[in-house]
């Protein structure tokens, strides 16, 4: 797991290249914690799905990236093999007059990954006012270098988006995403 390189006082990772520790000239090694890597993506647009299909997560602006980076078709890809958090919230809006029944899941390369799908219920509007919920949980996944995960959501009728809201005033208030998702290593594999 651990190796020196080309006589350099450094040891590194054998199976991603980082830095692990140094190697003393008295041939004592020592070893300390690498940084982990980090990611935040998010959308500023409306994401709309077709009832009763499974639709990607989109992000279209990436906030921090270190080490793990959102490829084509929203896939969340990582450049060493570790255990991620992988964490969203999604602003989910309800135009229609029925309460609507929305679904999160995670998938990757092999299809839908088991045991991640959760059910939200998405209220009717209410005397005219639209409906909010924030959809919002965190998943623990087991994912190889190069590999990816990606979030996908469905909904059950018409009516439902995930939001995006600009700037807001009185009181002044940041941009409302429609999708946040961070992304943080928590730990090595064995």
């Amino acid at each position: 797991m651990v190796y020196l390189k080309q006589n350099l006082p450094f040891l590194y990772d054998n199976s991603s290249g980082d830095i692990v520790g140094l190697k003393d000239p008295d041939g004592s090694e020592t070893l300390f914690a690498r940084a982990p890597h980090l990611a935040v993506f998010t959308d500023l647009s409306i994401q709309s799905a077709t009832p009763n299909e499974a639709t990607n997560m989109e992000c279209d602006t990436t906030e921090i990236s270190r080490g793990i980076s959102m490829v084509s078709d929203n896939r969340i890809t990582v450049s060493r093999s570790a255990i991620y958090n992988i964490q969203f919230s999604a602003q989910v809006r309800n135009t229609g007059n029925e309460e609507r029944t929305v679904s999160v899941w995670l998938a990757n390369a092999s299809g839908n990954i088991a045991d991640t799908n959760t059910f939200i219920t998405v209220p009717k509007k209410h005397a005219g006012d639209d409906a909010y919920v924030v959809a919002a949980w965190n998943y623990f996944a087991e994912v190889q270098a190069g590999e990816w995960v990606k979030l996908v959501w469905s909904v059950n009728g018409a009516g439902v988006t995930l939001h995006y809201a600009a700037e807001q005033t009185s009181p002044a208030r940041p941009k409302t995403p429609s999708v946040i998702v961070t992304v943080a290593e928590v730990a090595t594999l064995a």
